[in-house]
């Protein structure tokens, strides 16, 4: 059996950057299980999808690019785009994690976890049994998409199951959702020449709506959405709360909203539904408390509340009213929950002292043109 201090599971964004925190730390043995291959969810987005938060070099002017899992990199610099694709930003991740030679174990699916009487994990892996004194969960949302939000939902293709708008070659379509992912396809659609009718609940976009990203439509969304409308191809229908989808006898679809009214469809639509809650967290339920919302409830410290020494880092942490959904969000977190391993077991965390402002502006002054990227 393989012993390590720290087990990751997960090597997208939360768990190159945690990897990355921990690295810091002299002495502490981690490593990191990744199902598939580095950053295996941004390569498995729609080709035409993009980084709705903008990255860009202000490095060495004290604030760190909004994408970067580190201080000294730059996803802008290393893709040459300032809205990267999954694939670009996955390569991003790739070369960070040979930079730093990260102890990371590839195609190594988690296939089940226990937690050990008196403190410590077992996870099974096709590579064989691993011993953990403490886990991290670094799963993410994108592998795990919501696909029976109302019945009929089988006859849909979900966001996070199309790999190319290229192939959705009819003249028309309707996408259901209005939030980053259905605003997404709509647009993608639209700009390969399609007419889409964007069902939604309410408008995600309203200008005295909440500025938080996390609760409303990016700015990039937003000004694709314009451009959409301007097009003349794009209808948009308020207040839809989508019951059911059924086949018609003639071919074709009918999509049922809650309050009686319905659109008919010859092809099956498109849903930008979400995903489950908790995401990847759902692997491992067992070990968390969840609330009444459906939401893993957590400690100060990320810490699962009844789980001694599993954390939780990636866009399903949330603390109240924030919500660490983003990159530049969630990465607050990473030296948090590192400096309370090291303290556990009793390591020199002083090289986790970056400064309140490490993710924030002057938290970068000594970063110089010579970048990581």
């Amino acid at each position: 059996m393989h012993r390590l201090d720290v087990a990751i599971v997960g090597a997208g964004a939360a768990g190159i950057g945690m990897a990355l925190a921990l690295q810091k730390v002299p002495g502490l043995k981690f490593g990191v299980l990744e199902a598939g291959r580095v950053g295996e969810s941004f390569r498995r987005w729609p080709a035409q999808a993009r980084f709705i938060t903008p990255s860009f070099h202000s490095n060495p002017f004290g604030l760190a690019d909004l994408n970067a899992v580190n201080e000294p990199s730059s996803p802008a610099i290393h893709t040459g785009a300032e809205h990267p694709g999954g694939a670009q930003y996955a390569e991003y991740l790739t070369f960070i994690a040979k930079g730093h030679e990260l102890p990371i174990a590839k195609d190594c699916k988690v296939e089940a976890v226990g937690a050990v009487p008196g403190g410590g994990f077992i996870l099974e892996t096709p590579k064989g049994r691993l011993r953990a004194g403490f886990l991290i969960w670094a799963t993410g949302e994108f592998q795990f998409p919501d696909l029976a939000p109302f019945p009929g939902a089988q006859w849909c293709a979900h966001y996070a199951q199309v790999a190319d708008w290229t192939s959705f070659k009819a003249g028309r379509y309707a996408v259901i959702g209005g939030y980053e992912s259905g605003v997404d396809a709509a647009v993608n659609l639209v700009k390969l020449g399609r007419k889409v009718r964007l069902l939604v609940r309410k408008s995600t976009w309203d200008p005295q709506g909440p500025h938080d990203p996390s609760l409303s439509l990016s700015p990039y969304s937003r000004q694709r959405l314009y451009e959409a409308i301007d097009t003349g191809r794009l209808e948009i229908v308020f207040g839809v709360d989508v019951i059911g989808v059924t086949q018609n006898q003639g071919g074709g679809f009918r999509i049922h909203a809650g309050d009686g009214r319905y659109w008919d469809e010859k092809q099956a639509p498109i849903l930008g539904t979400g995903f489950l809650k908790g995401g990847g967290v759902q692997q491992i339920a067992e070990l968390w408390d969840w609330d009444d919302d459906g939401r893993v409830v957590l400690s100060e410290a990320d810490e699962s509340t009844i789980t001694p020494g599993l954390f939780l880092v990636g866009p399903q942490v949330r603390h109240d009213k924030r919500i660490y959904c983003f990159i530049y969000k969630f990465r607050q977190r990473f030296g948090l929950i590192a400096q309370g391993i090291a303290q556990c077991l009793d390591l020199d965390t002083s090289a986790l002292h970056t400064g309140a402002g490490a993710w924030g502006p002057f938290g970068n002054g000594e970063c110089c043109e010579g970048c990581e990227c």
